[in-house]
C-alpha cells in the first residue's frame, strides 16, 4: 500500500536534512553511510498514538532522528581509536532503523550491530530523540581480543602516566622495566566490578608498585638483589583468589609477578615488603 500523500511530501521536503546527517557521517568518519528506512514496516508497527510520525515521517526520521544519530557518529569519532572500531564493526556502511518488538526492552532507543550493520530500535509510540544524541556507542563496539573498546580507550588514556612509573622504576634501578600486555587482558576478564576502568586501575597498581621499589632500592645492597631476580624487567599482573593476602609480590622467571585476590587495598603494594623475598 503507497504512503499517504502528506507522508511523502514530508519525506521529500526533508530529504536535506538525510542529506546532510549522511554528509556529517562522511565528514567525521570517512566513511559513505546509508540509512535504510522502511516506512511502510514501521508504520504498520506502530500502532495507536502516532500520528505525528506518520503524518510528518520526513521531519521525525530524517531531521530529528538521523541528525541525532549522526551527531552521535561525530562525537565518537572524536576518539581517533572509537572511529576505527565504529567503521570496521559498521562494514555495511549502513543505518537501519526500525520499530523495537522486544517488549523486555523498555529503553525509547537502542543500538546496536547486526550482520556489518548499525541498527536503530525504537519503542512506539518514539519520544526522547535527543537520547540518540548522547548514547555512549563506544560501550557497543565490538572490540578484537578480551578488552572491550571502552577498555582499550581506558588503558590508553591512562598509558602516560603509566608509562611515567616505569621511567620512576628505571630510575631507580637504571634497567628499562615494561609491562606484560598479555597478563593485563587476562586479569581484565577475572575483575567483577570497573572492568572497563582498567587503564586507571593498572596506573594506581603501577604507581604504588614504582614508589615502593624506589624506596627499597635506594639501598644498593637491596638494588643488587632485586636486579638479580629481575632480569627480564618485566611486571607481570596475575589474579589469584585463593591467596590469603589481597596483594603477593612473587620473584618468578626474572620477572616481577603482582598478584591480587582481588581489586580491593591497592596501597598495599607501596609497603609491601619484597626484600624477605630476597
Amino acid at each position: 500500500m503507497p504512503l499517504p500523500l502528506v507522508t511523502r511530501k514530508s519525506i521529500r521536503d526533508n530529504q536535506e536534512h538525510l542529506d546532510s546527517a549522511v554528509e556529517l557521517i562522511k565528514t567525521v568518519s570517512g566513511a559513505d553511510w546509508t540509512f535504510e528506512i522502511d516506512f511502510e514496516t514501521i508504520f504498520s508497527k506502530l500502532g495507536d498514538g502516532c500520528d505525528y510520525v506518520k503524518n510528518d515521517a520526513g521531519n521525525f526520521f530524517y531531521k530529528e532522528v538521523a541528525m541525532s544519530i549522526a551527531n552521535c557518529v561525530e562525537r565518537a569519532c572524536k576518539q581517533e581509536m572509537t572511529k576505527e572500531a565504529l567503521v570496521e564493526a559498521n562494514s555495511q556502511s549502513k543505518v537501519i532503523i526500525r520499530v523495537n518488538e522486544d517488549k523486555k526492552n523498555t529503553n525509547y532507543w537502542k543500538y546496536m550491530f547486526e550482520a556489518g550493520s548499525l541498527v536503530v530500535i525504537f519503542r512506539a509510540p518514539p519520544c526522547n530523540v535527543s537520547d540518540l544524541t548522547y548514547f555512549d556507542l563506544a560501550s557497543i563496539i565490538p572490540s578484537p581480543g578480551a578488552l572491550s573498546l571502552k577498555a582499550r580507550l581506558n588503558l590508553k588514556n591512562n598509558q602516560e602516566a603509566i608509562q611515567e612509573s616505569l621511567e620512576q622504576i628505571k630510575v631507580a634501578t637504571k634497567v628499562d622495566w615494561s609491562y606484560d600486555e598479555e597478563s593485563l587482558e587476562t586479569c581484565y576478564t577475572t575483575i567483577d566490578s570497573n572492568k572497563d576502568s582498567i587503564g586507571e586501575i593498572f596506573k594506581e597498581i603501577i604507581n604504588y608498585v614504582a614508589t615502593n621499589i624506589t624506596k627499597r632500592c635506594a639501598d644498593e645492597m637491596v638494588l643488587e638483589a632485586f636486579n638479580e631476580v629481575t632480569t627480564n624487567a618485566r611486571i607481570i599482573l596475575r589474579h589469584n583468589p585463593k591467596q590469603s593476602n589481597y596483594w603477593q609480590w612473587i620473584f618468578e622467571n626474572q620477572n616481577l609477578v603482582i598478584s591480587f585476590k582481588s581489586i580491593c587495598n591497592v596501597s598495599d603494594n607501596c609497603y609491601f615488603d619484597f626484600e624477605k623475598l630476597l
